[in-house]
């Protein structure tokens, strides 16, 4: 069966407004009515529900696919013998966070590029479309080395504040995230790429590069990680994961980018112009990107600081068990919020689509049908968390049974808060699909700052409620995430922006 291709109606690749291509098969997203959405409701709109699950199957696919890239550094080191093992995930519970805040922040350039594509793409301009990819990609070409320049700087003096259940934790962690701060450049330009493929509809293109990304990492994590001696390759542990997942990053640029050079991307949308670079237009994909990336470092940040206040819980024990078992509860919680980031982006690229074509209230409607779609979804998934959480956690760490005792039931409070980490997730991406980039960064400071880090550290360390405790923290979070998006979102005033 063929792949369709999203784009609205009535588009040309020839740039008239009335023409359409019949060789191709197409899913028209802004054809609906502009009719005012249904809040309160079970009911799903199927026909719009079938949109963006069209897109956002893809979106998803891609992103859990991206995420095992990083998840296998998480299973395949769990894999070594016990003391290692612990030590290892508890680096990476440091290393990870901290690499996404650097990488993260520069980034961000994918928001504002998905966004301003939807929009020209949806008015039929394809080479506006293009002209959008030559501006983000020479913004993200420097924004990714300077980003990696800032996150090898950084990874001493953070792994030296942050890295409080052991040595073995600082050291590992600095160890693996300096290698991993090489592949900055290379997943911001490819965010730049993936925003683009997205905001057009094609969110398959992505998951080609990831599946790839991913079977790659995977041979290359256990040839590094556990060594071949016949080869004389040496086990490298952890630095052995690092290596695979930057070299994994790169491959997964090559393939995307190689999908734009094709000559039917090359001559439709006529993106590698150097007359295509617009001061103006680079100066909007910044303006849109500084507030997402903001938002990005403030939720990394808070992350770390968790996962300093659940340091302490093992802080003079010699042991890392609180540490590897929250790392396990966070691979967990985000195979639940990777597909709704997914389904959030794919929302986005409906959202924007829809207001590019005078239409916000469908895409008020798209917003809300995920949203129901989603909770649908993560009510199964809250059931099976609920009733199997040490199972689940001995996926991760299955040589070392304390780590799936001790964070048996923090998984168990961390499900509680699925269904409103679906409306705070989905909706965030459909705001910044909309441009209310701003809005989404201030309400992630306040909570992150006012909520979050406070109370884990309350919670948690002072008043001794162990792992418990730092994740109840984290479901009150959640669940004023959810509310916050959910009054902005159902408010409309993101209905004006204009980009």
């Amino acid at each position: 069966m063929p792949l369709a291709v999203l784009r609205p109606l009535g588009y040309s690749p020839r740039g008239s407004p009335t023409a359409r291509d019949p060789s191709e098969p197409t899913v028209d997203l802004t054809s609906p009515p502009d009719t005012p959405p249904r809040l309160w409701t079970w009911r799903l709109e199927l026909p719009l529900v079938r949109r963006v699950l069209r897109l956002g199957v893809w979106v998803m696919l891609a992103v859990i696919t991206q995420f095992f890239v990083n998840a296998a550094d998480t299973f395949m080191v769990g894999r070594l013998d016990a003391s290692t093992a612990t030590a290892s995930q508890a680096a990476l519970g440091l290393g990870m966070p901290l690499f996404w805040g650097v990488g993260g922040f520069f980034a961000a350039v994918s928001f504002g590029t998905q966004a301003l594509t939807a929009r020209r793409y949806a008015a039929g301009d394809d080479e506006a479309a293009g002209a959008v990819l030559w501006n983000a990609l020479w913004i993200s070409l420097v924004a990714g080395v300077v980003g990696g320049i800032v996150g090898h700087e950084l990874v001493e003096p953070a792994m030296g504040y942050f890295a409080e259940a052991s040595e073995a934790q600082r050291r590992l962690g600095a160890e693996y995230t300096r290698i991993r701060m090489m592949g900055i450049p290379g997943m911001v330009v490819t965010f730049a790429y993936k925003a683009f493929y997205d905001g057009i509809g094609r969110t398959y293109v992505h998951l080609w590069a990831a599946l790839a990304m991913n079977l790659f990492n995977i041979a290359l994590n256990y040839v590094l990680i556990f060594g071949v001696e016949p080869l004389g390759i040496p086990a490298l542990e952890l630095r052995g994961a690092g290596i695979a997942s930057v070299t994994s990053t790169y491959l997964g640029l090559a393939i995307i980018a190689g999908v734009s050079l094709g000559r039917a991307d090359r001559r439709r949308f006529r993106a590698y112009r150097p007359r295509n670079f617009d001061p103006a237009a680079a100066l909007q994909i910044v303006r849109l990107m500084l507030p997402s990336g903001s938002a990005t470092v403030i939720l990394m940040g808070g992350f770390l600081l968790f996962m300093r206040f659940v340091g302490m819980l093992d802080a003079g024990t010699g042991e890392n068990t609180h540490t590897a078992a929250a790392k396990a509860i966070m691979d967990t919680a985000a195979l639940c919020f990777m597909p709704l980031l997914a389904f959030g982006t794919a929302t986005a690229t409906c959202v924007g689509q829809s207001l590019g074509a005078g239409k916000p209230n469908l895409a008020a409607r798209y917003g809300w049908e995920a949203v129901r779609l989603g909770i649908y979804a993560m009510g199964v998934v809250m059931v099976g968390m609920l009733l199997f959480p040490e199972p689940i956690l001995a996926f991760w760490a299955p040589n070392d049974p304390a780590v799936a005792a001790e964070g048996a039931a923090a998984l168990r409070i961390v499900a509680l808060s699925l269904p409103l980490m679906v409306v705070g997730l989905v909706l965030s991406q459909a705001l910044y699909g909309a441009g209310a980039n701003l809005y989404v960064m201030l309400v992630e400071l306040t909570l992150h700052l006012g909520v979050l880090v406070p109370a884990s550290y309350l919670f948690g360390p002072v008043l001794g409620g162990g792992l418990e405790g730092v994740f109840a923290a984290a479901t009150v979070y959640i669940a004023l995430l959810g509310i916050a998006m959910g009054w902005k979102f159902a408010g409309g005033s993101w209905r004006q922006i204009r980009l």
